[in-house]
């Protein structure tokens, strides 16, 4: 199978959705992320022989690097909720606690570029026309998913998919809960296109990048762009995100507010599997 690219912040979130968005089999998933990785960018792009040899020893070196530095901050970051969640906190409060998590991601973000960029910039002609053909293949398919039927279809698409996490943590939800829920996925109906509109925008600058010349110094111009990507994010962009943070803190507080004894007990469980999990982690030398 050939090894293909994984852009540096894809890398970071899919190894930050390992801690956020729940996983029963934490050590196997995590251990396996150099198998994982490839396979899942294989809908993206074909790498030749030599570059998918390179990507392969510069992720077994990342990975090395994740678990052994960043997993430690992680287990740390998870350590220092558990005073929170004792009482019931505020949404602001949590809206910080997720602001703090999505900063954990910021040093893997910036390690990752460089490589990122250098293996961007070697792309062929040919290479760069099928990384394009399968990036609008799937924005149609977000298109679709996101935006496709009726207001009511895409409200409840929205709750299938959050009420399964959710309750991975809390375990079944209460109407009370489902009634949040519902709410929650009505107020994110306004930052669906936004977010669509810049995704577009930022995968359409970067193609716009790879087929310049001279393709010298193309590196040092991409990396900026893979490192820190919100910065090259619009108003409408920035401002419907904020909506969207400050709606799912809202939704956790009414969640965490009205949950039985039997949840939060629950919620214990699960933080205390995960950091169990996480803690009994062997790093690769």
């Amino acid at each position: 199978m050939s090894r293909l690219l994984l852009p540096a912040r894809s890398l970071a979130l899919l190894l930050a959705l390992l801690l956020l968005a729940g996983c029963s089999r934490m050590e196997l998933v995590y251990r396996n992320l150099d198998y994982l990785i490839p396979w899942k960018v294989d809908d993206y792009l074909s790498l030749d022989a030599k570059q998918s040899a390179w990507l392969d020893a510069r992720l077994d070196a990342h990975l090395r690097w994740h678990c052994q530095s960043e997993l430690p901050r992680y287990i740390d970051w998870l350590d220092h909720q558990r005073p929170l969640l004792a009482g019931s906190p505020s949404s602001a409060r949590l809206e910080a606690a997720l602001g703090e998590a999505r900063t954990l991601l910021q040093p893997t973000f910036a390690r990752l570029a460089p490589d990122a960029a250098q293996l961007l910039a070697g792309l062929s002609a040919e290479q760069i026309a099928e990384l394009d053909e399968n990036l609008a293949e799937e924005r149609a398919e977000f298109a679709e998913r996101y935006l496709g039927g009726s207001l009511a279809e895409r409200l409840q698409r929205r709750v299938e998919v959050a009420q399964p996490r959710l309750e991975f943590w809390l375990g079944p939800l209460h109407p009370q809960q489902r009634a949040y829920l519902r709410l929650w996925a009505a107020r994110q109906e306004a930052g669906v296109r936004p977010w669509l509109d810049n995704r577009t925008r930022w995968q359409t600058g970067l193609l716009a990048q790879l087929r310049q010349t001279p393709r010298a110094e193309l590196a040092a111009r991409l990396e900026p762009q893979l490192a820190a990507p919100d910065r090259h994010w619009d108003g409408d962009y920035r401002q419907a995100l904020q909506r969207s943070q400050q709606s799912l803190a809202e939704l956790l507080a009414e969640l965490w507010a009205s949950a039985t004894p039997t949840q939060r007990a629950y919620l214990q469980e699960q933080l205390d599997s995960l950091s169990a999990d996480l803690g009994e982690l062997v790093c690769r030398d």
